[in-house]
């Protein structure tokens, strides 16, 4: 959403989204995939300015720049009625939104000792003091949801899905993680023991990853009712929102990271919870009307993807790794686009690759001939043409879903994230904005989905 740069709207807000919505319409697309929506953590040291990454969101609540100048008058009664469908979520946000302004940053392990821990007499004398100021955040979230419902009014007339994504972990300053901190691997201020990544290892393309998340208390069993509530919140959120999401790392029910920022030589995997905890995510999910399919891309996938397809949950075919440049191999799972499965996602690329062109760009003159003779293709004079065909076979592939990233649609090189280069402050990943305004975009007759 906050890539989005039209003539007629401001940058970044549901109001822009409404005309990106015209423009998929206009290009014969139906579905639109976007990042979340929440807003992010403070960058450290901060008081105003937050991360970019949409993955170290607040778990709940939309983030304040999606909110056009645009008047929007609310009444007592829309009002009320908002309140009432999303006062589980939205009583302790308020709350911790008006204590973040306040004291000036979201890392709630530096408020005062009482407020961090939640003392129940602490919070009833802070929700008093701090009314006002609740009440501010109670109606700008508010405001972001009506407008939010106009521009899935707008999807609706256009006949486009509008698909959404639920990362796998909360930021450590979320709302969430300060509500329901007993669930996570914190010690007694409130600081993680150990944090999400990836190992290092031979299929770690990216090396070492340390993503920063706190950790969920998968080992003791005793907690795995309240996180599923956790997990279900969530949950329920998203369903207010779309139809359809993906569910992120979601191999991470059945291994997950264990990163030690002071010894690399403790880092290991542990087991999730794994297929009885998911068995009720998605029993709640169908009761909820909201519809799943789960990134299944990595390693130690044998039991996330015997899951999928015991249940016939779609999982995702990404052409980009159809070659590895680092272990210079062929994987014929996501090179051979014609064997795609229906009940699948396919993707050109993703928010963590680089576009389409740009990655044949980093390939040899011999990758792109082998590439080429496998897939068929010789009439080629340029790699913008190998790029178009590329895309035009993953579009025409088996799969039920294609989504093709905007700068595959441009055939342009821009990247939005490198994984495992993320900084605290200032970090250059996630600023992508568009480089052709919405209403600028060219439509063709081809079927294209995009991701933004």
């Amino acid at each position: 959403m906050t890539a989005l740069v039209s003539k007629s709207a401001p940058e970044g807000t549901f109001k822009a989204g409404e005309k990106f919505v015209d423009w998929l319409s206009k290009s014969e697309q139906n579905a639109w995939r976007v990042l979340p929506l929440h807003q992010t953590e403070l960058e450290k040291g901060s008081k105003t300015k937050h991360v970019p990454s949409p993955y170290k969101g607040y778990g709940v609540g939309l983030d304040p720049r999606f909110l056009s100048n645009e008047p929007l008058i609310l009444d007592d009664k829309k009002l009320y009625e908002f309140v009432n469908e999303n006062n589980y979520w939205l009583e302790s946000y308020t709350l911790f939104c008006a204590l973040r302004d306040y004291f000036g940053t979201d890392a709630w392990s530096e408020w005062p000792e009482k407020i961090r821990s939640r003392d129940e007499e602490t919070m009833s004398k802070w929700t008093e003091k701090l009314s006002v100021q609740i009440n501010n955040h109670l109606i700008e979230q508010a405001k972001l949801h009506f407008a939010y419902q106009k521009l899935q009014k707008r999807a609706v007339e256009k006949k486009i899905s509008l698909i959404g994504d639920m990362p796998f972990y909360l930021g450590l300053n979320s709302p969430l993680v300060w509500r329901y901190q007993y669930l996570f691997d914190l010690d007694e201020n409130g600081l993680p023991l150990r944090v999400s990544g990836v190992l290092v290892g031979i299929k770690s393309y990216f090396g070492r990853q340390i993503w920063g998340h706190p950790l969920y208390k998968w080992q003791d069993s005793t907690l795995l009712p309240e996180l599923e509530k956790l997990f279900q919140i969530r949950l329920k959120y998203l369903a207010s929102l779309f139809s359809l999401i993906r569910l992120d790392h979601a191999k991470g029910f059945f291994y997950y990271g264990a990163i030690h920022l002071s010894n690399q030589r403790l880092d290991k995997y542990l087991v999730g919870p794994g297929s009885k905890f998911l068995d009720k995510l998605i029993r709640f999910s169908k009761k909820e009307k909201l519809k799943i399919y789960a990134e299944d891309t990595g390693d130690m996938l044998i039991e996330l993807r015997q899951y999928l397809r015991l249940h016939r949950l779609p999982g995702v075919k990404i052409f980009r790794f159809a070659y590895n440049d680092k272990r210079k191999i062929f994987s014929n799972q996501y090179l051979k686009i014609d064997k795609y499965p229906v009940n699948t996602v396919a993707y050109t690329t993703t928010h963590d690759t680089e576009s389409l062109l740009g990655y044949l760009e980093k390939l040899t003159n011999l990758e792109i001939k082998t590439l080429m003779k496998k897939m068929n293709f010789i009439k080629c004079f340029s790699l913008t043409e190998f790029a178009e065909f590329i895309r035009n076979t993953v579009i025409n592939s088996p799969a039920k879903i294609v989504l093709i990233p905007l700068q595959d649609w441009l055939l342009t090189t821009e990247r939005i994230n490198v994984p495992g280069s993320e900084k605290e402050i200032d970090d250059p990943n996630w600023q992508y904005r568009m480089s052709v305004a919405i209403e600028d975009l060219p439509t063709g007759k081809e079927l294209f989905l995009s991701q933004f």
